[in-house]
């Protein structure tokens, strides 16, 4: 089964413009939106958008009402049916007093369970563990901003393709059009680049061939040794 997914690289500040530009110019099954593209002020007129067009979505929210905590919802025909909150916050959200989430969890979707790593969890390999647990159909790393260096760019893509190799599964991302480098990237089950998106703004459509991320031809998983790990935790 091939799933067909735009990657919404948007220009920040008018969600609303961006977002009905981007549903009106492409049909596709799934549309993933980066981290805070909508907040509490611009949700309900988007559930509005989301609804008359019939688009099933995947975006970024910043909840207002809670200090600007990151989330990411699942959104089908403007009904909200999932959502899971940012466990994994960087120095500058704690020093902000922004609140981390409680549970690390894949969102469910009509498609099967996806792994949203929100931003900055892409640079924890336990986070897209847990959620590979759950046998999730494909992980996605939306991004708040661009990169701010060829630096990060490489580290970024990197990470994102170490997280695609060592779960056996598909992992997209995508960022706002905004800072030095806006990217758009997707890693298969075997981390082959399927795309690889800079400087450029817009929607990007790509094709996940779920059946790869099923294969698991390694299992990785099977031969973990969890009672070893537990200093992880400590």
């Amino acid at each position: 089964m091939k799933l067909k997914v735009l990657l919404a690289v948007p220009y920040k500040g008018n969600s609303i413009y961006e977002l009905r530009k981007i549903l009106s110019q492409n049909d596709v099954d799934l549309y993933v939106f980066p981290e805070g593209f909508l907040d509490s002020n611009t949700l309900t007129e988007a559930l509005k958008i989301i609804k008359n067009e019939q688009k099933y979505i995947i975006t970024g929210f910043k909840d207002l009402r809670n200090n600007g905590q990151h989330k990411v919802l699942v959104i089908d025909n403007g009904k909200i049916v999932d959502e899971y909150t940012k466990c994994i916050l960087t120095k500058g959200e704690k020093e902000k007093g922004k609140q981390h989430g409680e549970k690390i969890t894949c969102v469910n979707t009509k498609f099967g369970k996806i792994g949203v790593l929100i931003c900055y969890e892409i640079h924890f390999p336990e986070v897209a563990r847990i959620m590979s647990l759950e046998d999730p159909i494909m992980l996605i790393n939306i991004i708040g901003t661009g990169m701010y260096h060829d630096l990060q760019l490489e580290q970024w893509t990197t990470l994102a393709k170490a997280r695609a190799i060592e779960n056996e599964v598909y992992i997209l991302g995508c960022s706002h059009y905004e800072e030095e480098i806006p990217l758009a990237y997707v890693y298969n089950s075997v981390g082959r680049c399927e795309l690889m998106k800079t400087n450029e703004c817009g929607g990007f459509v790509v094709e996940v061939d779920l059946d790869k991320s099923n294969a698991k031809v390694i299992n990785y998983l099977e031969d973990r040794v969890p009672r070893l790990f537990n200093v992880l935790s400590e």
